[in-house]
């Protein structure tokens, strides 16, 4: 039980951290779009006089206004860095390296010889020696590593216990000969990688064998060191006092000299000059930034605790945050380029209904409306209109957003932009004749003006539509209206090659659809994913008992695991049909879902009760899952077992009683197994599915009326007295 609850401790610890990840990321993602919409609002705040940069020509001549002497800031920062860059470093030496180096390198070679076995053999009548000579190669290795101070890796020190002893001495010689070089030259702390290159140099150029080269190399390179160490706080203050030892470059712009001369390209100089003489900064308006930040603050809280208190579960997914976010930041950088251009009233053009047909197509109708009305008064203050710009955009915006609350098809949104162009020529109309009068052609253009933002609007979100969805992984209505269209190639495919599969399909998506409407799931969704749930048996459709039509069934010749192997390789084969024709995330999750990680039961009970299968495990005979992680996969899930199991018992079929008891027991099975404790069904949402379920196959197999033998006649007789002898 403890380890049970150290596992459950974890997964806690680690569900607490995804969820502080995800808000933190939220949180993030809010402050950006807080900071975009807000410099969108004030960057008319902070102007410039002079909008000239570098590399740009100027278009009049620029005078100086006074009199002024400025230092060149660059010119005397290039010749400071200069000054400093030429001071030489400062290095402190230490005395006694070599001797410490020496020293390391004399007890080394000491210790190494009263080991070496060549030497000891000369020396047998000496009582210690006779001991080492009994120890081997790796005793003797890990004494000498003991006593000695230099760090030589284990094969060099076996290569000199095996050396005589004039290879001893040579070695010895060359190694303290190298190292006394190099430190009587000096060796900075700052350059002891370039002084390791040239002794391995020097190593490679002495007549002995490579064994021995390798052992001076391995001595010198540990045991050698800087003996001129970098004094940083030198050095830092010789470079200051070179900084400090370049006077300012100072230079003077006399009043009346011209700066810059009409069409000269503008240098850096330049832009010095201007900016010396304040001709490029202007006092910024404060409490115009600090008002405009404070209703964009207000606008995003209403908004945020709106969606905190009904909304929550839609913006756990990732790309509906992002798109709550990019869209209203697109749209006032149009409506802040709308400025730009010589228009009266640029507001009247800027088309809010086409994010708010956007957001309601792809994540939710009150949404769509909340972010339409804040957004409307956020345009008008970019384009500096009033009430009458702002009830435009709103006005427009709600129109849009009711134009496509029932669209079905990509032709419905042009029906929609005809929507948003009368409610918004219609605004603009009654807005015009209650203020001030203007003349019949202003008021034309103005009303024309509403009726190009309806057709833009429908054109931005037709054309943006498929982009956003396959960016931001968001499946909408309309896409998924197409994608249940029999003409699609996929379901074409499915019909043509496995016709008993599509037909299976076809009442799964009604038993599942039905369901939805009583659980609160999308059950276009729902709908859509049974149509496309079994699309990997187009592989091997034959296989599959719907598909056999009175055929030899082939598992027949099959050994029940090659059977299974084939009966739920078509989730994967369907995930893999799924990718290849571009179908959405959420249909491709259903089918890898639609199974979970169920049993199949008839393979697994054959190979179980036939002697001749040795270690029969339940694993081989189960599905891949993941178990459904939401209500549409768990809907589709039940939908296809008790379609499957209903239309396969044909004494079932008649009796509603019969049906009902098979339908509850199929639904009971997959609770009892856990194939749906990822779904977020409840146990009432089990009872309504099953009631939904029954209804929908009483009604597809309910007795057929028996009609009297004279129906025919009696028919016959009314219809010639009515004078039809047809």
């Amino acid at each position: 039980m403890g380890f049970l609850n150290d596992i459950k401790d974890k997964f806690s610890v680690s569900d607490l951290q995804l969820s502080q990840d995800i808000v933190t990321k939220r949180w993030i993602w809010g402050i950006v779009v807080f900071i975009i919409l807000t410099l969108i609002l004030t960057i008319d705040f902070i102007p410039n006089q002079v909008n000239l940069k570098v590399g740009q020509v100027s278009p009049r001549d620029i005078v100086a206004p006074k009199t002024i002497e400025y230092v060149d800031q660059e010119r005397t920062k290039e010749l400071r860095e200069k000054a400093a860059n030429s001071v030489s470093k400062v290095y402190v030496e230490e005395a006694t390296v070599l001797d410490d180096i020496e020293q390391r390198l004399d007890n080394f070679f000491t210790t190494v010889r009263s080991y070496n076995s060549v030497i000891k053999s000369e020396q047998n009548e000496n009582k210690d020696i006779k001991e080492k000579n009994t120890l081997d190669l790796s005793k003797k290795v890990e004494k000498i590593e003991a006593k000695t101070e230099a760090e030589v890796s284990a094969k060099a020190i076996k290569y000199l216990l095996q050396a005589n002893a004039k290879t001893l001495d040579y070695v010895e010689e060359e190694t303290n000969q190298i190292i006394t070089k190099y430190l009587n030259r000096g060796i900075k702390s700052d350059a002891i990688g370039q002084v390791k290159e040239h002794i391995q140099q020097d190593i490679q150029a002495l007549s002995i064998t490579n064994r021995y080269k390798y052992v001076i190399e391995e001595l010198t390179s540990n045991l050698i060191r800087p003996n001129l160490v970098l004094n940083k706080e030198a050095t830092t203050l010789r470079r200051k006092k070179a900084r400090e030892a370049v006077k300012p470059v100072k230079k003077t712009v006399h009043q009346g000299e011209v700066i810059i001369r009409h069409g000269k390209v503008v240098t850096k100089e330049d832009i010095q000059i201007l900016n010396v003489l304040g001709l490029r900064h202007k006092q910024v308006n404060v409490f115009a930034i600090l008002g405009l930040s404070l209703i964009v603050f207000i606008f995003m809280s209403a908004f945020v605790i709106y969606v905190s208190q009904y909304y929550s579960d839609i913006v756990n997914d990732e790309g509906v945050v992002a798109l709550l976010g990019i869209l209203p930041i697109l749209m006032l950088l149009f409506a802040k380029i709308m400025t730009f251009f010589p228009i009266d009233k640029p507001a009247y053009f800027v088309p809010v209904a086409g994010m708010s047909m956007l957001l309601a197509i792809l994540v939710n109708y009150n949404l769509s409306i909340m972010v339409t009305i804040p957004l409307g008064f956020l345009v008008s203050l970019v384009t500096g209109g009033g009430i009458a710009e702002t009830a435009v955009a709103v006005i427009g915006g709600l129109a849009g957003v009711y134009s496509v609350s029932k669209v079905s098809q990509r032709s419905d949104l042009v029906r929609a932009g005809f929507y948003v162009s009368g409610a918004s020529a219609l605004t603009i109309l009654s807005f015009e004749l209650s203020s001030p009068p203007i003349a019949l052609l202003d008021l034309l253009k103005l009303i024309m003006m509403g009726i190009l933002n309806g057709i833009t609007a429908a054109v931005v979100t037709n054309g943006l539509l498929p982009y956003l969805e396959n960016t931001f992984g968001i499946t909408s209505p309309v896409k998924l209206l197409e994608l249940s269209n029999p003409n699609q190639p996929l379901l074409k495919k499915l019909l043509v090659e496995a016709p008993g599969t599509y037909h299976h399909s076809v009442i799964v998506g009604n038993l599942a659809e039905a369901a939805a409407d009583e659980v609160g799931a999308d059950s276009l969704l729902v709908r859509v994913g049974a149509y496309y749930h079994d699309i990997g048996k187009i592989k091997r459709p034959y296989f599959f008992t719907e598909n056999q039509l009175g055929q030899d069934n082939p598992h027949g010749k099959l050994s029940p695991n090659l059977s299974t192997l084939i009966i739920t390789s078509h989730a994967k084969d369907g995930v893999e049909l799924a990718k290849k024709y571009g179908l959405p995330r959420n249909i491709t999750n259903i089918i890898r879902q639609h199974h979970g990680t169920s049993l199949v039961s008839f393979f697994y009970q054959e190979a179980a009760n036939d002697d001749k299968y040795e270690n029969v495990q339940e694993e081989d005979f189960r599905y891949k899952g993941p178990r459904p992680q939401n209500k549409e996969a768990a809907l589709v899930m039940l939908a296809d077992i008790v379609e499957a199991a209903v239309r396969s018992k044909a004494e079932v079929q008649a009796n509603p009683g019969k049906i009902e008891a098979l339908v509850r027991q199929l639904i009971k099975s997959k609770l009892d197994k856990g194939q749906l404790d990822e779904s977020d069904l409840t146990l009432k949402d089990l009872d309504r599915i099953a009631t939904a379920f029954v209804n929908v196959l009483t009604g597809i197999f309910h007795n057929r009326v028996e009609y009297p033998e004279n129906l025919a006649e009696e028919m016959r007789k009314e219809s010639n007295l009515n004078g039809n002898s047809d």
